[in-house]
């Protein structure tokens, strides 16, 4: 029975140590990061910097990155995900 207890404790630790707050960026892992829109037609209007910047601490993504596309170019304006047949 104390086996299994300890199992428990450890997988409980691992859920808990992943969900930890990173000391450089201070996201968590499956916390939403801020938008970096990228407009390709209008600089002006884009994100200033690098979007795809990740932290060199914990390696993950600073910022959700948002490719603005319009219709007639690549995707044809619909969105990225594909859709089931109607």
């Amino acid at each position: 029975m104390s086996s299994i207890r300890a199992r428990l404790g450890r997988l409980e630790g691992r859920g808990q140590r992943s969900h930890r707050r990173c000391p450089e960026c201070g996201h968590t892992p499956d916390e939403r990061r801020k938008m970096a829109v990228i407009y390709e037609e209008y600089p002006d209007k884009s994100f200033e910097g690098d979007p795809y910047e990740a932290c060199s601490s914990c390696k993950e993504p600073l910022h959700t990155v948002i490719r603005v596309v319009y219709e007639g170019q690549e995707g044809g304006g619909d969105s990225y995900w594909p859709h089931a047949p109607a």
